[in-house]
């Protein structure tokens, strides 16, 4: 599995520190199942590292009676952190992250999955960001990535009454075009186009996963209007563009945001209901649109959210706090979950889908580096 950094990176962090003493992950898979948990025997259970140099599996073992499972690294990374998963009727489920200083509570971990159900309790919109680029100075039009964080409230993993039918929806702007998907939670095989909607055909289990699309506002598009064809909780708006304006119900401008010497506008909404709209108008100006933007901002947006999904989250089987943070835990799970996505490597990979993952994964490792860094 390729590297976040060069070989032979080594952070100077971590130069600092002596080696760390072993790290135990140990603790039960269990099933839930309304209000009880049963124990799950005989799976398979992998332990996975994440630094700013290496990630991927570093153990695998099947749970004993109980549940039970334990890991043991000898030589723990003081950089890195430590997450555990299983699967379970092909769907992945993991553990919040570990730090090696994550002694008791590493030591006590509850592995929850899930029962599948076609029917129950609706997906909901958590937070929805719609990040709009400057315009490209060749032909005016302007990218535009939509992302948002979709909850299942309840006590099942929500999945298709077949294969391959659609879990989840979300209406588009009406005249983009260059539609892509992004990287998200879900895989970019489990999401369509068909007209101005989005279909997600991927398995939600009870929490929340992210939904990332791209498309493009061509120039004669003056007005991009954002269907909110379902309740919102929370909108984030960021326009790189100091002449446009953003109207709908609830819209409030707030602090602007720069990332790598960018400016963008900013606004939100929250509590928005279905059926309405937010309309961002756009005057003729010239712009110098670069892409290197995209996976900062996509990182950025992603970990502002974490502190509104954390007040919001639905609770969890009962388990010891753990010491990272809400942005910590989404940060390790999409890094886990995007290589082993794509744990077949670059000759396996369709090229445009291999350099979708590249950008990625390039942004997660800086903020990564830079999380650690600053503990």
């Amino acid at each position: 599995m390729a590297s976040l950094a060069g070989p032979g990176a080594r952070p100077a962090a971590a130069q600092a520190r002596g080696p760390a003493a072993p790290l135990l992950l140990a603790g039960r898979l269990v099933r839930v199942r309304g209000g009880d948990t049963t124990a799950l025997a005989g799976r398979r259970v992998v332990a996975h590292r994440v630094s700013p140099t290496v990630q991927g599996p570093v153990d695998s073992l099947e749970s004993g009676p109980g549940g039970r499972f334990a890991f043991r690294i000898a030589r723990p990374d003081t950089t890195a952190m430590y997450v555990v998963s299983t699967l379970y009727d092909g769907i992945g489920y993991f553990s919040a992250p570990f730090s090696p200083q994550s002694r008791d509570s590493a030591a006590a971990i509850v592995l929850a999955v899930y029962d599948t159900a076609s029917a129950g309790a609706p997906l909901v919109v958590v937070v929805r960001h719609v990040v709009i680029s400057a315009p490209d100075p060749s032909d005016g039009s302007r990218d535009v990535f939509d992302i948002a964080e979709v909850g299942n409230p309840g006590p099942t993993t929500l999945v298709g009454r077949t294969a391959g039918a659609t879990t989840w929806w979300m209406r588009l702007p009406a005249g983009v075009q260059a539609f892509q998907v992004g990287e998200g939670d879900v895989p970019t095989s489990a999401v369509r186009r068909a007209g101005d909607s989005v279909l997600v055909s991927a398995p939600f289990p009870p929490g929340e996963k992210q939904v990332v699309v791209e498309y493009t506002a061509p120039k004669e598009l003056r007005t991009l209007r954002v269907p909110l064809d379902q309740p919102t909780e929370r909108l984030e708006l960021l326009v790189e563009d100091s002449a446009a304006t953003a109207t709908g119900p609830g819209l409030a401008t707030a602090d602007p945001l720069v990332l790598q010497g960018r400016s963008f506008r900013r606004y939100t909404a929250v509590d928005l209901g279905a059926g309405e709209s937010v309309a961002v108008a756009f005057r003729p100006q010239h712009g110098a649109r670069h892409l290197e933007w995209v996976a900062i901002a996509l990182s950025a947006l992603v970990l502002a959210a974490a502190a509104y999904l954390a007040a919001r989250r639905r609770p969890a089987p009962p388990a010891p706090d753990v010491p990272q943070s809400e942005a910590d835990d989404a940060l390790v799970r999409r890094i886990v979950a995007l290589d082993e996505r794509y744990a077949a490597g670059e000759a396996a990979t369709p090229p445009e889908a291999w350099a979708a993952y590249q950008a990625q994964r390039a942004a997660l490792k800086a903020e990564l580096a830079g999380r650690l860094a600053r503990r």
